[in-house]
């Protein structure tokens, strides 16, 4: 599938072909078909580590208190949020050449996917851009990202 992005001389947003996403130009990726607003870049390209399950809320928690790319109010998305990411046409280089299926607006060089809502005591959802499944990972799994997500505001 060939890509086309269309450039906003005025606001200097960029959007791809279909519409769907926005770059803000400022870190953050809005999702018109959800209203969501994502950061463009996720944990691991950001924090330069994996994160357990804790360790990916403590991880917003920060950075929310460093007011983050301006916003104070990042949280781990829903499981029904986050699959709404994957395009199964479109191809993203990840971390270690991993082929990632979300947007190229998102930056490449990301890990293969990220911690997601629900969680019980134990486990918690993981979803993957590669495959496109929802798993339950213990929330002691080591090897994990986390892509932050906030309610677009004007």
């Amino acid at each position: 599938m060939t890509e086309c992005y269309e450039v906003s001389v005025e606001n200097k947003n960029i959007k791809n072909f279909n519409n769907r996403f926005l770059d803000n130009q400022n870190g953050t990726i809005t999702d018109n078909e959800t209203g969501l607003c994502w950061c463009q870049k996720d944990s691991f390209q950001v924090h330069q580590d994996w994160l357990t399950f804790q360790e990916a809320i403590s991880w917003v928690d920060e950075l929310n208190k460093k007011d983050f790319l301006g916003f104070h109010d990042w949280r781990i998305p829903e499981k029904d949020e986050i699959e709404k990411l994957f395009l199964p046409e479109v191809t993203v280089l990840g971390r270690s050449n991993q082929e990632l299926h979300i947007d190229s607006v998102f930056e490449s060089g990301g890990g293969n996917g990220s911690w997601c809502m629900p969680f019980d005591q134990q486990a918690a959802f993981y979803f993957s851009y590669s495959s496109g499944i929802s798993q339950q990972f213990d929330q002691d799994f080591s090897q994990g990202y986390l892509r932050p997500v906030r309610l677009y505001q004007d």
